[in-house]
């Protein structure tokens, strides 16, 4: 029983740094992430150190308050998919109200922080931020495929 308690012990603490250890692999990437993207913004916008200490919090603002946009949409349509058959008509069209709402939300976010860009970037700056996102978006897609390209291929269905 001893042998058992020991054995079961040392399996617990395997996957407890096993996780431990992935989650900090996790963080780890998200940095990188984050890194690499200030540094990908600071050159596509030529971003003067007094512009990037201006630029940055307001550009983190927007982009926290954009995600949880998306995050909403995404939460409403998966609302929609999972319960589909069961939603009444008056149900689906709330759902569908709020999703496209979300677009005029996002919208009007775009609009709200194009003034606040306007205010801590030379105008000829503040386009490059839309491009740069879009640019950067692209980077990473690419990045995913060239991924999933050097993995062994899966049969799908």
């Amino acid at each position: 029983m001893k042998y058992f308690r020991i054995c079961f012990t040392l399996c617990l603490l395997s996957v407890f740094f096993n996780v431990a250890h992935t989650q900090a692999q996790a963080l780890e990437k998200i940095e990188k992430l984050r890194a690499h993207k200030i540094a990908f913004f600071t050159e596509k916008l030529q971003l003067s150190p007094e512009e990037a200490q201006h630029f940055w919090p307001v550009y983190n603002e927007y982009q926290k308050r954009k995600n949880k946009i998306i995050e909403e949409r995404k939460n409403t349509s998966r609302h929609f998919i999972q319960d589909f058959r069961t939603l009444t008509d008056k149900e689906i069209e709330e759902l569908t109200d709020k999703y496209i709402q979300s677009f005029d939300q996002e919208t009007e976010l775009l609009v709200e922080y194009y003034e606040k860009f306007k205010q801590v970037l030379p105008i000829r700056k503040v386009m490059r931020v839309y491009q740069a996102e879009n640019q950067y978006k692209n980077f990473l897609l690419r990045q995913i495929r060239d991924q999933r390209q050097n993995l062994p291929q899966r049969r799908r269905f």
